[in-house]
């Protein structure tokens, strides 16, 4: 049954004195407009009985003491009357849409004194427009019922392209949705709202009747017309609604702050403009203008996230597990492990009550397009292929992404019915407003370090209490975010900023796209200079070569699954496995109201579990299968590393408490152990000439593209050469400045001054040029250059720069494999019959070089000497 909630009733108590005082206001200036009509002698001048409202209401201080300092910001349509303006700040999740319909029904009661009329529903995304609709629609529902007891049950609900007639607003509330990109125009003759159309019906003259259509314009002006000497209205949905004066509810009114969507938005000639949003937005002047310039939000009521967590409609405390682990998988069991724990504790709360919550983990990835899948980033695809290895089925796990969205399949669409099985979804960042699922409690942010603000915007997800009621448990009362390897001061303060600033609300950060001028970035293809236009350039790649054939090195394939784990001693990773859970548990960090006032604190919690907890082998050897393939092997090495624990006086009980640090700690041994055993199989098959770094007179090499892509647009500034002239001996020209950070650009300049130097090349990373050494992601170098030697042979260089606070163990393990490929590369003598030979230039020999940004000006000299 729906309950109106203590801060709703607050809130429309507001709107109630606020649409008293404003009717009282609207009245005195019609008289004095009426009187000014009859007498236009007399000077007078008509009164902004919005501005009066507003001003008398914050003389009496019942406006938002946040906004004190924000001026009131006129509003006025398209024919220059104003327009009351009202903004309600509520967090999401906190009831708009139900305000919003109570709010329209005082509207038309108290102020408008009637209960038919039109109101035109504006929302910004497909998403809230069909959830909205649907509501609306249902005759069963609140917001359709509060509607019904409005209008006397008198209620049409219209889409844009419904037929509309006079007779209808006459008598019915009628309420049209409209998304905004309808509302936005571009012109009014590329939208079918300012088009004539045969299905609108009463609203203006007949099509002969001049003097009729001549004084509709004169009373309404921005009516859209036919033009010549005898001007005809448009029969146009745009038209009535100038003409109607609707009532506009605007959802998500920060969407709306751009010129075009305000003027358009004023330009329906609206009588009263509602706007719900969790993060009011104020526009401020520009070109030296004073602040009262600017447009600013007319905040008339401001909902706390105190007064929602009051209501038990948010999930509080927050936890946040910060992990610093390079290694995502840990992170990603962590969470699992927290997910799993809910679920058992759900469980229980369904038998004991009858409650249904199924608690679903939200997963954060970094890349997530087909492409990008060998990029050495954490793909949306090998995170689910975890999930799967970890005991999910297909069924229990989603992506949704810009280009999969498995919520769309029919049996995702509820996410809240028993029959759904949805426990992951995986996404980027694609879960925006209008996203609504209660049920999510955990967020496993693996790109927390690289798009801290997607994982702010994800935030907002989990916070929805089901049913916004508390549970009682406390567990399914919480909610809980694990990043990986992200700055843990960093993160706290990006989740307490977004709370504090959105309500607790929608967390969703804005990020201008583009470069600034509006325009679109398109796609386009950078041809090679003249000069090196027909130079056939090859580099070598790291290849297996089996008998006479040769094929590029596979990492899973030939390095991983040719490490033999068997006779595996895990003796050195259960000594590091401490005994005290306090330990393990002390960096869990707890965000949660203080019991006084608005403002979130943070402190650390130390869970004790009273749980009796099992190690779970099987689990164990899931959780390391993609380190060691063979379960049975797997298998032999967790019983050993019990073996181990259990003479360190490791009991049952402290195996199961222990668990997950256990699984953890012996991922980071065996990803270690790895590393070491990949490298000397490496090594040992280069040494055998199994591995070869070659240029081959098969063919097998990577080919330097004709072109390459750019989305920078053509104008865009290019990169200038140390004498102020356009760079000579890249490889494609242009060189756009902004493809580029500051030290590259100062190599690239560098480079391109050097008189030894026949032509050099920005490598893009993860799309061109990549080396393959003894670990799974492969080395992008920087730059590709090539030096003229003595006679016609070039030296070709490839260069990976680092800054010099990445001088850390990965720096070194690419500057090992560069330095270690280089020294043995060599030509191939083998040519199979019916191969194109690659001509072979006596004494050309490529390397690899890793320099630190601090050094490469006394380093790389060395490798530009003829």
């Amino acid at each position: 049954m729906f309950r109106q909630l203590d801060y709703q009733d607050r809130v429309l108590a507001t709107i109630n004195s606020y649409l008293d005082l404003l009717k009282e206001k609207k009245a005195r200036a019609d008289r004095i407009a009426s009187l000014a009509a009859e007498d236009p002698d007399l000077g007078l001048a008509i009164p902004d009985f919005a501005k009066e409202t507003w001003e008398a209401l914050k003389a009496d201080g019942k406006l938002p003491a946040s906004r004190a300092a924000t001026p009131f910001s006129p509003r006025m349509d398209g024919c220059d009357r104003p327009v009351p303006n009202a903004v309600l700040k509520v967090p999401t999740g906190g009831g708009k849409t139900w305000l919003a319909v109570s709010a329209v029904s005082r509207i038309m009661g108290r102020y408008l004194d009637r209960n038919t009329g039109f109101v035109l529903w504006i929302v910004p995304n497909e998403a809230i427009y069909t959830q909205t609709l649907k509501h609306l629609n249902d005759r069963q529902h609140p917001y359709r019922q509060a509607l019904d007891r409005a209008a006397a049950g008198r209620v049409r609900i219209m889409e844009k392209t419904d037929p509309l007639n006079a007779r209808d607003v006459g008598s019915n509330l009628c309420v049209m949705l409209l998304m905004l990109q309808s509302a936005n125009r571009e012109t009014q003759d590329s939208l079918k709202m300012f088009q004539d159309r045969g299905d609108v019906h009463g609203f203006f003259p007949p099509e002969g009747e001049q003097q009729a259509h001549r004084a509709l314009l004169i009373q309404t002006p921005n009516l859209s017309a036919y033009e010549g000497m005898f001007p005809m209205v448009k029969d146009s949905l745009g038209n009535a609604l100038r003409i109607i004066r609707p009532v506009v509810v605007l959802d998500e009114g920060h969407r709306a702050i751009s010129d075009l969507a305000f003027r358009t938005l004023y330009g329906f000639n609206p009588c009263f403009v509602m706007e719900l949003t969790a993060t009011p937005q104020d526009v401020q002047p520009r070109g030296g203008k004073k602040p009262r310039d600017g447009r600013y939000a007319n905040v008339l009521v401001e909902v706390t996230g105190r007064e929602l967590d009051r209501e038990g409609m948010i999930k509080m405390p927050l936890n946040l597990d910060p992990r610093q682990s390079d290694d995502w998988k840990a992170s990603l069991n962590a969470a699992l492990t927290k997910l799993n724990a809910l679920d058992k504790d759900a469980r229980q709360l369904r038998a004991d009550t009858g409650r249904y919550i199924r608690p679903i983990m939200l997963i954060q990835v970094e890349r997530t397009g087909a492409d990008q899948r060998e990029s050495g980033h954490i793909h949306a695809e090998d995170v689910k292929d975890w999930l799967l290895t970890a005991g999910f089925d297909e069924a229990e796990v989603a992506i949704k992404t810009a280009e999969q969205n498995d919520l769309n399949q029919p049996e995702n669409l509820d996410l809240l019915s028993p029959t759904n099985r949805i426990r992951a979804i995986i996404t980027k960042q694609a879960l925006q407003e209008g996203w609504d699922c209660p049920f999510a409690y955990v967020l496993c942010a693996l790109a927390a370090s690289s798009n801290l603000k997607a994982m702010t915007q994800l935030v907002g997800r989990i916070l929805r209490q089901p049913n916004a009621t508390k549970t009682g448990t406390s567990t399914l009362d919480e909610c809980h975010v694990i990043t990986h390897h992200a700055d843990t001061a960093t993160v706290v303060e990006a989740i307490k900023d977004g709370l504090e600033q959105d309500g607790l609300g929608d967390l969703v950060l804005h990020v201008s796209q583009g470069d600034g001028s509006g325009a679109e970035r398109v796609a386009r293809q950078i041809k090679r200079r003249p000069t090196f236009a027909k130079a056939e350039i090859y580099l070598p790649k790291v290849v297996i070569v089996e008998g006479n054939d040769a094929r590029e090195l596979d990492y899973e394939t030939d390095v991983l699954a040719s490490i033999d784990w068997r006779g595996f001693d895990p003796k050195g990773i259960a000594a590091k496995i401490p005994e005290n859970a306090q330990a393990a548990e002390s960096q869990l960090q707890r965000i949660r109201l203080t019991d006084d006032g608005e403002e979130l604190v943070q402190s650390e919690l130390v869970a004790e579990n009273s749980e009796t907890l099992v190690f779970q082998p099987a689990h164990a050897v899931r959780m390391i299968s993609d380190i060691v393939p063979n379960p049975f092997v797997g298998r032999e090495i967790v019983g050993r590393l019990l073996e181990s624990l259990s003479t360190r006086g490791f009991d049952d009980s402290k195996l199961g408490q222990l668990a997950s640090l256990i699984v953890e700690e012996l991922r980071k041994g065996l990803d270690t152990e790895r590393t070491a055993r990949a490298e000397t199989l490496f090594k040992a098959e280069v040494a055998a000439g199994r591995i070869q770094f070659r240029l081959r007179l098969d063919g097998r090499n990577w080919r330097m593209p004709v072109s390459i892509e750019t989305t920078e647009p053509e104008y865009a500034p290019q990169l200038p050469s140390r004498t102020g002239l356009p760079l000579e001996k890249s490889l494609f020209a242009p060189v756009y400045q902004n493809e580029m950070n500051n030290d590259e650009r100062d190599v690239a300049v560098y480079l391109d001054g050097d008189k030894a130097l026949a032509w050099w090349h920005r490598n893009v990373a993860r799309s061109q040029y990549g080396i393959q050494g003894w670990k799974r992601a492969k080395i992008y170098p920087d730059f590709i250059f090539a030096v003229q030697t003595k006679g016609h042979a070039k030296r070709i260089t490839v260069l990976e720069t680092k800054g010099d606070q990445l001088d850390n163990l990965d720096t070194a393990y690419k500057r090992e494999v560069l330095t270690f490929l280089s020294d043995a590369f060599q030509w191939d003598d083998y040519t199979p019959a019916g191969e194109l030979e690659l001509v072979k230039n006596t004494g050309e020999t490529v390397q690899g070089t890793l320099i630190l940004m601090s050094e490469w000006k006394a380093k790389l000299p060395k490798y530009l000497e003829k």
